[in-house]
């Protein structure tokens, strides 16, 4: 194969030819095709750029609502503890105070319990004192007589 000088000047001829011509029907329309498309890359970039910033701003808020949230659940529960820690106190001093109205009935029932059996035990006694004494001195003794020598008997003993 020969290369000639005039098809090499005509291959070039027709090369720029061509390129004139596809430039000049063509290239407005590739670059501004070309041009548009940059455009909505970058505003696509630009959005995305947005929603990210948004998206952030929206993160750090949910964040501090939930530290929010979190101290206030932290308040809540303390103040709960103290109010049940109140409250057990106040039913524990109640209970205190029922415990101890409760003794001091008790202790008012033992004590009139404790009368009653000393009333009857000193009633059995003079009984008892008046049967044996009847039976010494072989003759009934009447009422007035061991009540008085119960009352001296227990009246002596008690000093």
């Amino acid at each position: 194969m020969e290369l000639h000088p005039v098809d090499l000047v005509i291959s070039l001829i027709n090369i720029a030819v061509l390129f004139i011509l596809l430039r000049l029907i063509l290239w407005k329309h590739v670059y501004r095709f070309l041009s548009e498309r940059a455009k909505r890359v970058r505003l696509e970039l630009d959005d995305a750029e947005n929603a990210r910033l948004g998206a952030q701003t929206l993160k750090q808020e949910y964040e501090d609502k939930i530290g929010t949230i979190e101290a206030q659940g932290r308040d809540m529960l303390r103040v709960s503890q103290i109010k049940a820690t109140e409250a057990s106190d106040e039913i524990l001093e109640e209970a205190h105070v029922k415990a101890n109205a409760l003794i001091a009935e008790a202790r008012v029932i033992i004590e009139e319990d404790k009368q009653k059996a000393i009333l009857e035990a000193h009633h059995e006694i003079a009984q008892l004192a008046t049967d044996m004494a009847a039976r010494i001195l072989k003759r009934e003794v009447s009422p007035d007589d061991s009540k008085y020598a119960v009352e001296r008997f227990f009246s002596e003993s008690s000093q």
